[in-house]
């Protein structure tokens, strides 16, 4: 008994169970926890009354567009990158995944980051009206079609990503593409699996030419990304380490942001790290080499009701 002393429970057993069979097993009550579930499954995980989602305080992991800056357009045209930025409708976005998944962000460092996240980040407004002034104001003018072009260049993208593992892009991709069509730019959505999109597209780095999308190319490409316990985000844009050997899918190259990542790295003060990421995330949200769209949990746990301390 708990109150001589002893274990409230008796023994506890871990099974190492396949994910197609979890979701009978809590059905039938068969096992009382689990860690690590199909978030694909989750909308029927919340159906399971004597259940409940447990979800961790805050994630490391974050959902962005990332720009090919081997396409013309998009690495000589900043304005462009803006505009698409305050397009885009974060809630939106949110509002159309499954419940509890994700949470408003715009940089790359979540709540969980401390030194990295940054409360007053200058986050981007959603202002369709202003993007389409920018466009305009930078002699962007939409075509008969409704897509902006100039000098020969129009704006058009091969915008694309994995879906076998994370289906819920499948409802997202269309918000955006209806965001960015109401300010002339058009978003050609070609998805592919996991291994072919991360392991030949985006290494490929092959992009459109400015005359508008073409078929099988890699513009736009949008995908989750993290750094572990420490907020190094060095890997993310730093010029040595473009994809495939690093983690920099755009192909992005800037001496400038360079310089402040070799400073964050060599700063041990806490206080004094974070007045560097404050700078990069200006950087990010001045320049926008890439968009964060929302900050994305990356794991789940069901436990039964009832069940305390867990």
């Amino acid at each position: 008994l708990a109150s001589a002393g002893l274990p409230y429970l008796d023994k506890v057993v871990f099974r190492v169970a396949s994910q197609d069979t979890i979701l009978k097993d809590l059905q039938v009550r068969s096992i009382d926890s689990v860690r690590f579930i199909d978030s694909n499954k989750l909308p029927l995980y919340q159906r399971l009354n004597n259940f409940m989602i447990v979800t961790p305080p805050a994630s490391t992991t974050f959902e962005a567009m990332y720009f090919d800056f081997h396409n013309i357009i998009l690495a000589s045209h900043p304005e462009v990158r803006q505009a698409m930025a305050m397009a885009i409708d974060h809630q939106a976005l949110i509002k159309a995944l499954p419940s509890p998944i994700a949470f408003p962000l715009c940089t790359d460092h979540s709540t969980a980051y401390h030194p990295g996240f940054d409360p007053n980040a200058p986050c981007p407004v959603f202002d369709s009206a202003a993007a389409n002034r920018l466009l305009e104001d930078s002699g962007w003018v939409k075509g008969p079609d409704g897509v902006r072009a100039r000098g020969g260049q129009r704006l058009e993208f091969e915008y694309s990503t994995a879906v076998d593992h994370l289906p819920w892009r499948t409802h997202t991709e269309p918000i955006i593409q209806r965001n960015l069509q109401a300010i002339g730019i058009k978003l050609d959505i070609q998805n592919y699996p996991n291994d072919v999109f991360w392991g030949t597209v985006v290494p490929g780095g092959k992009a459109s030419p400015p005359s508008g999308a073409v078929a099988g190319r890699y513009d736009i490409g949008e995908g989750a990304d993290g750094f572990g316990y420490d907020p190094d985000d060095s890997t993310l844009l730093s010029c040595a380490q473009f994809t495939p050997k690093g983690r920099n899918y755009g192909f992005y190259c800037n001496p400038a942001l360079d310089a402040l990542y070799q400073q964050e790295l060599a700063t041990v003060d806490a206080g004094a790290r974070q007045a560097v990421f404050r700078q990069l995330h200006e950087f990010y949200l001045t320049q926008f080499p890439f968009i964060t769209l929302y900050s994305l949990l990356g794991s789940f746990a069901m436990v039964r009701k009832g069940t305390h301390n867990y």
